[in-house]
């Protein structure tokens, strides 16, 4: 049905008077209009306590899975952040049954057990408080999974190819010497310095001699192979 004359211009009229805050502070909170526990939202709001904790425990997390380069540290930083949220959610969880221990919920019921029927009269009354919580932590654990993961492959990637170049530079800073030249990785594409892949050298070369040495420290210091006693009575049976 179309609008008439009269009407278009009542709506334009109203819609001059409806123009949205016009402080700075109540800008400020109209942004925040779409905001409800805070479990999804994008603009994180909290206390200066709970943020000064968020900042300790992400950055921490952040460290202890050392990424490297712009797309680990992405990866690290959504794996802290959602690590957050989820702490973050099941404690609103807690904490509304908890509510109900000292808001006078069991005061409403005669029972035995009225700290277990404070908890259960509790979570009935917030089911779907709850249930939407439960919810939202499902997903959040989900994307902590997908990060998590995303950056282990990535970072085990970035291993391999760090192993494998590290040896091509080593056989190629090795040919070097035995022609008694000077070796330049960066001029066959490494990033390695010189001191790096004579340690490398160093400890490969070790480790080969370890191994080669093996039977001869065994023999050495009596060790012996454990025997095999899965057959004998009262050992369990040596799997398939």
């Amino acid at each position: 049905m179309p609008v008439s004359a009269n009407q278009l211009a009542a709506n334009r009229a109203n819609s001059e008077k409806s123009t949205g805050p016009r402080s700075v502070e109540g800008k400020k909170t109209s942004a925040q209009n779409a905001r409800r526990h805070g479990v999804t939202a994008q603009t994180t709001v909290m206390t200066e306590e709970d943020r000064i904790k968020h900042d300790d425990v992400c950055s921490k997390m952040i460290a202890d899975l050392s990424p490297v380069g712009s797309m680990e540290i992405f990866l690290a930083s959504s794996v802290a952040e959602e690590a957050w949220r989820l702490d973050y959610t099941r404690a609103q969880c807690n904490n509304i049954v908890s509510i109900g221990h000292f808001d006078g919920t069991g005061d409403l019921y005669d029972a035995d057990h009225s700290e277990t029927n404070t908890a259960a009269t509790t979570v009935r009354d917030n089911a779907k408080t709850l249930e939407l919580l439960s919810l939202y932590e499902q997903r959040i654990h989900r994307s902590f999974q997908k990060h998590f993961e995303q950056l282990r492959q990535l970072q085990a990637k970035r291993k391999t190819n760090h192993d494998s170049d590290l040896d091509e530079a080593r056989l190629l800073s090795q040919l070097a010497e035995l022609q008694n030249l000077p070796y330049n990785p960066a001029a066959d594409g490494f990033g390695f310095a010189n001191a790096e892949i004579d340690r490398f050298t160093e400890r490969f070369y070790r480790l080969q001699l370890a191994k080669e040495e093996t039977t001869a420290f065994r023999e050495r210091t009596n060790l012996r192979v454990v025997p095999d006693l899965s057959g004998l009575p009262g050992q369990p049976k040596k799997a398939a």
